[in-house]
């Protein structure tokens, strides 16, 4: 009798936390991109949050510090640069006349949690009446509160995983982890986003403020015939090439250099092409080589597959909106961590002492891996 109690109080209290976890995981999923911001925040400020230790500093000024120096000039500097995108994108589907078509229906829902990415570049729109004026300025005041909150919860999230993050961690490790195997795990993952997050990240980013900044500048002294279309859109395009080995940014200053050479080759100017090779050297040398060589040795991953990264970063945007770019590489870094590492100890009751990866094994056809029968 009294273990029927007590197992009716267990399902109770068991029934208890169950529904806690749910509301929990529904606010997180209504704040979805909150909270997916605020773990890329977390990594691309905790090298410096680390950094910060050799001044004896407490981890709440570092954490405050990290953020202040860094993590809010990078958040503004991203928001900043989607909306250059956003603004680009849509002219380009304008002068093209897809902005009604499934493409420009694709762009209208690409937003951050619930931020239209065309209001952030619209609302400086055409001219407008007076009442038009006030709707737009309801909608702008409207918009900044939307982000003030946003961004409110993201600094002060990253502040708290910077500040008790660690703590937690070894919490729960001890509490639940007797085996050692979570442990593992979470290790395992938070190096690998380290660099898969932050790391690729940073060099799409870089490669594509490169990129943007060059071309800029090349079409301020270009003659018109020799300028670069779409400047913003050719340089976020960089930044997603940049992921692909070797060729990289290759397709998209190469089949661009080569399209304004034709350009210039049907229309007769052929004074043209001189610009233009100086664009091709220029882009070669600074978009391509010194990024691929600087920033891609710092801070690229050697342990998720350079492919399903480009994947994931081509349709993590397209699924759950902008803050797929960033979701997107999470889930596959947890997938294949988990594949490698928790799946053989739920299969086989065993850990495996080392986590393989692809380059490890032959590139050769199976039936050219399998040895022939020498006997007679």
């Amino acid at each position: 009798m009294m273990d029927d109690r007590e197992r009716l109080r267990r399902l109770l209290i068991g029934g208890g936390i169950a529904i806690l976890f749910l509301i929990i995981a529904y606010v997180a999923l209504v704040f979805a991109a909150v909270v997916v911001f605020t773990i890329f925040l977390y990594y691309a400020v905790r090298p410096i949050f680390r950094s910060l230790d050799r001044f004896d500093l407490g981890r709440r000024v570092r954490a405050a510090l990290s953020i202040l120096l860094f993590g809010l000039p990078f958040v503004v500097l991203i928001v900043y640069t989607a909306t250059i995108v956003a603004s680009s994108v849509q002219e380009f589907l304008n002068s093209r006349g897809l902005l009604e078509s499934g493409l420009g229906q694709l762009f209208r829902e690409l937003n951050t949690g619930g931020i239209d990415l065309t209001s952030l570049q619209g609302l400086g729109g055409s001219q407008m009446g007076l009442e038009a004026v006030a709707g737009r300025l309801l909608e702008a005041a409207s918009l900044a509160g939307s982000l003030f909150v946003q961004l409110l919860l993201i600094v002060s999230g990253t502040y708290y995983l910077l500040v008790d993050g660690p703590k937690l961690a070894e919490w729960f490790f001890q509490t639940y982890d007797d085996t050692g195997i979570v442990r593992r795990y979470a290790r395992a993952v938070d190096d690998e986003l380290s660099l898969t997050l932050f790391g690729n990240i940073v060099n799409i980013f870089i490669t594509a403020v490169i990129s943007l900044t060059t071309f800029s500048v090349y079409n301020l002294f270009a003659p018109t015939g020799a300028a670069v279309p779409f400047p913003a859109l050719l340089a976020a395009l960089a930044g997603v090439a940049s992921l692909i080995p070797v060729i990289g940014i290759k397709i998209v200053y190469i089949p661009v250099c080569l399209a304004l050479a034709a350009n210039a080759w049907v229309i007769g100017q052929l004074e043209l092409l001189v610009p233009i090779g100086i664009l091709a050297v220029v882009s070669a040398v600074v978009v391509d080589f010194i990024p691929d060589i600087v920033v891609r040795a710092q801070v690229s991953s050697d342990q998720t597959h350079t492919g399903l990264l480009l994947v994931a970063y081509i349709v993590g945007p397209t699924v759950f909106g902008l803050y797929g770019l960033f979701l997107a590489p999470i889930l596959l870094v947890c997938t294949t961590n988990a594949v490698t590492i928790l799946l053989p100890y739920v299969l086989s009751g065993q850990r495996l002492d080392i986590q393989h990866t692809l380059d490890e094994y032959t590139d050769q056809e199976p039936s050219d891996a399998v040895p022939e029968d020498s006997t007679e």
